[in-house]
């Protein structure tokens, strides 16, 4: 979903000011401004306003994203600061908390500017989102997909689900920002232990950024070098059964749209004897019932998967596949209709007769 941030009239006026608030930003860095206030990791959020040569300032932003983090701290900040953009020097953290800071700062009007010097990896990648304009440098924000701590206490099932609900949640989050949800499946790609660094053509492509950052050149000759992550062997099998995937569930969607029993029998077909279904684990049978009803309640039914927002990784003889699709259902002898969109998120279990051991979503509208 594209959404303008600003008036067609004054758009060349909008890139123009960043294009100089990133210059700028750039000389208070060339002068180590920046990096001295950024010295010494810190666990929770820390704000410190730079002013810049020419008079602006920018909120650098550092540490964790805690779980708990004190929101009306960043609020404060912002305010006493009189800010005008947005820079982070944080590993990530709690995406959650990353998520509600990126809507306080969409909320504000606030810029997000991001430096290769400085660091935006993980969780934080979804606060950067926030800005109403977005520059980074190449390599400056880094992805990987979500993942529970060893000691959290939950169960393998726990944390798939857990991990789904996550995901539809961070999906929509994207699709509010505006930022193309593809850069979901990027960061599904690499697990915990990775990085994947965004180079300047794919932030563009895939909307993390909207302009363009020109900077002034750097001596970058002592900055630590970023980790190029080695390539992940059997590609292309790896990439055979995500496509696999992708059109199994696909299939599996559409077909909700045919008669209820050609439905239900791709739902006996495709679901295994004990499901992941929405947080709760349900017997083939439940499930089975669940649909008929539904199917019975909407005789008419019309599905409609967005293909560019389909995203799918396998690993460990699993698949998760996750998108959106449209939605128009109806009921003639009630006299009712409704359509929208939602979120799906799939997981099967790879083999020669694959199933589905978990099924959530959300009703986006």
């Amino acid at each position: 979903m594209q959404i303008a941030f600003w008036q067609v009239l004054s758009l060349r006026q909008a890139i123009w000011g960043l294009c100089q608030v990133v210059r700028a930003f750039s000389l208070v860095l060339a002068v180590g401004a920046i990096v001295a206030a950024a010295t010494g990791r810190v666990e929770a959020l820390e704000y410190k306003p730079v002013t810049s040569p020419g008079q602006q300032t920018f909120l650098l932003v550092s540490g964790e994203f805690g779980i708990n983090e004190p929101l009306n701290a960043f609020s404060n900040a912002v305010a006493s600061s009189g800010a005008v953009a947005i820079v982070f020097d944080s590993p990530g953290g709690s995406v959650g908390t990353a998520m509600q800071i990126g809507r306080m700062i969409r909320a504000a009007g606030l810029d997000t500017v991001q430096l290769r010097q400085l660091e935006c990896a993980s969780a934080c990648s979804l606060a950067f989102m926030g800005g109403v304009h977005r520059a980074a440098d190449p390599g400056s924000i880094g992805v990987h997909r979500s993942s529970f701590a060893p000691d959290s206490g939950m169960s393998a099932d726990e944390a798939v689900a857990s991990v789904q609900a996550v995901t539809a949640l961070v999906m929509s989050y994207m699709s509010d920002m505006g930022v193309d949800p593809r850069l979901m499946q990027m960061a599904l790609s690499y697990d915990r232990s990775d990085m994947r660094y965004l180079s300047a053509s794919e932030m563009a492509d895939l909307k993390l950024t909207n302009v363009a950052a020109t900077r002034t050149p750097l001596d970058t000759s002592q900055l630590p070098a970023r980790p190029t992550p080695a390539p992940e062997p059997n590609a292309v099998a790896k990439q055979q059964m995500e496509s696999a995937a992708v059109a199994f569930i696909k299939g599996l969607i559409e077909s909700h749209g045919a008669n209820a029993q050609l439905a239900l029998a791709q739902v006996q077909a495709s679901y295994a004897l004990s499901v992941d279904y929405y947080g709760k684990w349900t017997d083939l049978n439940a499930i089975i019932e669940d649909k008929m009803n539904y199917f019975q309640r909407w005789p008419e039914r019309v599905y409609r998967v967005h293909d560019n927002s389909v995203m799918a990784t396998c690993a460990n003889d699993q698949c998760m596949v996750s998108g959106v699709y449209d939605w128009v259902v109806r009921s003639l002898p009630r006299h009712k209709q409704a359509k929208g969109v939602a979120n799906f998120s799939y997981t099967i279990s790879v083999g020669p007769n694959p199933k589905i051991v978990a099924e959530t979503g959300k009703v986006q509208r």
